[in-house]
């Protein structure tokens, strides 16, 4: 019986604290043949230590290690590399559930017609504790279902190497949410060829170095840009949470609460046309004028 090969792509910067556990992750799959493509943006910590001694050891591990645009181009480098027939993306910070990759294949071969699919996932911290579930939805939510955001959990999608010849690469003009651009541009190009995996296949881990957690207001605007570009206008959901952050982070500050309001409105202009930032100006001046006291 044919086994495809699984290529999964990783971009790595400066994850010494995690990278180890995450290639581990993916060697101990129990689905073989398997190859791990890492593009390392110039580390300065022990990751390109590691990876060394993992090559060393382990003839289907390939990494280069080179200063790069973030790891959107990084991504973009390992899929020009791929052998396989299906591709598996991993930050170097994010872990695989046993037998991930497994289901993953099973599906795809009980269900020829997908050229793309997801599980479920959890958070984890930076200690590898349960934290909380992602926020799943079904792909037949369809398009509509980006409207409040991201419902992919990113390590747990698995797509055909065919995948981006059609869609092309992650935009490396974003910079924090352009899996979620991904994921909205493979929906409207194959809504009926997405499928959907119950089973946590990844457990995606939140700490306080990672992109999404320091590049907070990059997150919302870029979510603000996708959904001009792909939803028909910017959703008020990622300036919303952003704003709730903000009103966490400023505790009793009332004056680095506005000033940061006034700031993230301000960078928001250049996303926006004027009806939309108008409403979205409005909404946000009703929902939230101070911090919580």
């Amino acid at each position: 019986m044919h086994s495809p090969m699984v290529s999964i792509v990783m971009p790595s910067l400066n994850q010494a604290d995690f990278i180890e556990e995450a290639i581990e992750s993916v060697l101990n799959q129990d689905h073989a043949p398997i190859e791990l493509i890492v593009s390392d943006g110039g580390s300065t910590d022990a990751t390109i230590e590691i990876l060394k001694s993992f090559s060393r050891i382990h003839d289907n591990i390939f990494w280069e290690s080179q200063p790069d645009g973030g790891p959107a181009e990084a991504i973009a480098r390992s899929l020009a590399k791929v052998r396989g027939e299906i591709v598996g993306w991993l930050n170097s910070d994010d872990l695989y559930a046993a037998r991930a990759l497994r289901e993953a294949v099973s599906a795809f071969s009980r269900n020829p017609e997908w050229i793309m699919c997801y599980g479920r996932g959890s958070y984890i911290n930076s200690t590898g504790h349960t934290t909380g579930r992602y926020p799943t939805k079904r792909p037949s939510v369809g398009i509509r279902g980006f409207d409040s955001g991201c419902f992919i959990c990113q390590p747990t999608v698995f797509f055909k190497a065919s995948l981006p010849s059609i869609l092309g690469s992650p935009n490396t003009d974003l910079k924090t949410a352009f899996d979620y651009e991904y994921w909205i541009r493979a929906f409207k190009a194959f809504p009926e060829r997405i499928g959907f995996i119950d089973s946590e296949l990844a457990r995606s881990r939140l700490h306080e170095d990672c992109i999404t957690e320091r590049m907070r207001e990059t997150v919302a605007l870029e979510g603000l840009a996708i959904g001009r570009e792909h939803l028909g206008g910017a959703k008020l959901h990622w300036a919303a949470t952003y704003v709730e952050e903000l009103r966490s982070t400023s505790g009793h500050d009332v004056e680095l609460f506005n000033t940061k309001l006034r700031s993230f409105i301000d960078a928001a202009r250049s996303y926006l046309k004027y009806d939309q930032l108008e409403k979205l100006t409005t909404a946000l001046i009703d929902s939230v004028s101070t911090p919580d006291s």
